[in-house]
């Protein structure tokens, strides 16, 4: 229960569940959590303004009004340059199955209205992508800036696409909870709670793997729950006022946090589609109705409908390895360490079906696929349509074809290396000139009890929300696009 005492869940445990996952006796005792009872959040917004955020922040209008009128513009032209009519049926079926059959999500009239918009080549989609963990506040802070720059056109959806093709070996830190101890950063902290999967899973696609077990993520309730028993301690012996119910309200907001949590745990099939659920839930408890104009989508299943992009991004390998190169030695004469030093490795990845480590392949689309895993020496030889299920591109070709959808806006988080690269191999392929690109490099920092006094800069949005209302923390992330936002938890005396 919310400290308002609502309940913000999309559906019931039962009692039976719960007190049975409880009683496992592998699972520290202690306290109980209790079902929610009711389905969908209560939360309210205001349809054509950023509802968590309580108005526009009057700098960031400026810049996202520009920002929507650029991409509107861009659609414009791209219209005339190619045709995406069918391509947009085609995700707007792809998503409403997505949610429906993979994330279990209700087709209330909001996202039914989204779904026909996805449909229409008219709506700006304005995109923004990373890898599947449970996001810091700089990812989420991206997100809403994607569908503030959206809500500033009448015809827009933001578009988050969630890297279910990661896994925990590739980033190994995107699995904690984020955690402080005792006023050091979260990134010391020697056994940081997390999500464990084994190590012989770490190098298994989160889309290949099941979601958590209730029990393991109990058990990381638990470990939560010492962590904050150590910060409350560590905040009063420093002198450190904090508010006096801020255990109870801590403890309460976790409880709420891990039965969400077990919920889209027990309703979808696999690790990648939980991420994606539990971050649908997260910002629904952020924005209300209003965060279902932001499409949550797997990126590696959305291949599927880039089948004709990928053909000529893999029949065109060499062309993308001489801009590789080409772009390569342009940023090495600038003093800038390129995308790859690696420019003729392919432009395609497949993935060993024994060990599920991925390699680099010169793999032709309509061939069959043969395979040696250099890692566990696996040979296996594939059909050209069973192929496509184990292959995935760089992220060059990714976004290469992905723009391809009518994508209209890009929202990034970095200047990283390979953006030169994407924006030469889409032009010297499609012969068109890419979407424009938004760049949000500030940085949230969040002040919260056990943190070092200074704050943290990549704290975990499950994490804040111990600390701060849902909707105080999509304000705080809402300012100008040129500010670091500094958050403060709501439970450390003034």
């Amino acid at each position: 229960m919310t400290d308002s005492g609502r309940f913000d869940w999309w559906t019931s445990l039962t009692t039976g569940f719960l007190q049975a996952t409880v009683a496992d006796p592998e699972v520290r005792r202690g306290r109980t959590i209790l079902a929610p009872t009711s389905w969908r959040p209560r939360t309210t917004s205001t349809v054509g303004q950023p509802p968590s955020s309580g108005g526009v922040v009057p700098e960031s209008a400026v810049v996202e009004k520009d920002a929507a009128a650029k991409c509107r513009a861009y659609l414009a032209t791209a219209q005339k340059q190619f045709s995406f009519e069918d391509r947009r049926r085609d995700l707007a079926r792809f998503t409403r199955d997505f949610y429906k059959k993979r994330l279990q999500v209700r087709a209330s009239r909001s996202l039914r209205e989204v779904f026909d918009a996805l449909a229409d080549p008219d709506t700006l989609l304005i995109e923004m992508a990373h890898d599947g963990q449970l996001p810091h506040l700089g990812i989420v802070r991206l997100v809403l800036k994607s569908h503030s720059i959206a809500r500033q056109d009448s015809n827009a959806l933001a578009l988050y696409l969630v890297g279910n093709h990661y896994t925990a070996a590739m980033r190994p830190e995107n699995l904690r909870f984020g955690v402080p101890l005792k006023g050091g950063s979260p990134d010391d902290v020697k056994h940081p709670p997390r999500i464990r999967l084994g190590k012989a899973q770490s190098h298994v696609p989160f889309r290949l793997l099941g979601p958590p077990s209730a029990h393991s993520l109990f058990a990381l309730r638990d470990q939560v729950t010492d962590f904050v028993e150590n910060n409350l301690s560590h905040e009063a012996k420093r002198g450190h006022r904090t508010l006096p119910n801020a255990r109870k309200r801590i403890l309460l907001r976790l409880d709420e946090e891990f039965r969400m949590l077990v919920l889209a745990a027990s309703e979808v099939a696999s690790f990648g589609d939980w991420l994606i659920r539990a971050q649908y839930d997260l910002f629904h408890r952020m924005m209300g109705e209003e965060a279902d104009r932001i499409v949550f989508l797997p990126m590696a299943d959305l291949t599927s409908l880039l089948r004709p992009e990928l053909t000529v991004v893999a029949e065109r390998a060499n062309d993308v390895s001489a801009i590789k190169a080409e772009v390569g030695r342009e940023q090495l004469s600038a003093g800038i360490e390129p995308y790859t030093r690696s420019a003729r490795e392919p432009p395609l990845w497949a993935y060993c079906l024994a060990c599920y480590r991925r390699t680099r392949v010169p793999w032709q689309p309509g061939n069959a696929l043969e395979l040696v895993c250099p890692f566990c020496a696996s040979h296996v030889v594939l059909a050209a349509e069973e192929a496509w299920k184990w292959v995935m591109p760089d992220i060059i070709g990714y976004e290469a074809a992905l723009f391809r959808l009518g994508i209209a806006g890009w929202v990034v988080g970095s200047h990283a290396p390979y953006h030169p690269v994407i924006e030469r191999t889409y032009g010297r392929l499609f012969g068109v000139e890419m979407p424009p690109k938004f760049f949000l490099t500030s940085v949230p920092v969040f002040r919260g009890i056990g943190d070092p006094r200074d704050g943290y800069s990549r704290t975990r949005l499950l994490r804040a929300f111990l600390e701060m209302d849902p909707p105080a923390v999509a304000k705080g992330l809402a300012g100008p696009w040129s500010d670091d936002p500094k958050l403060r938890s709501d439970l450390l005396a003034a």
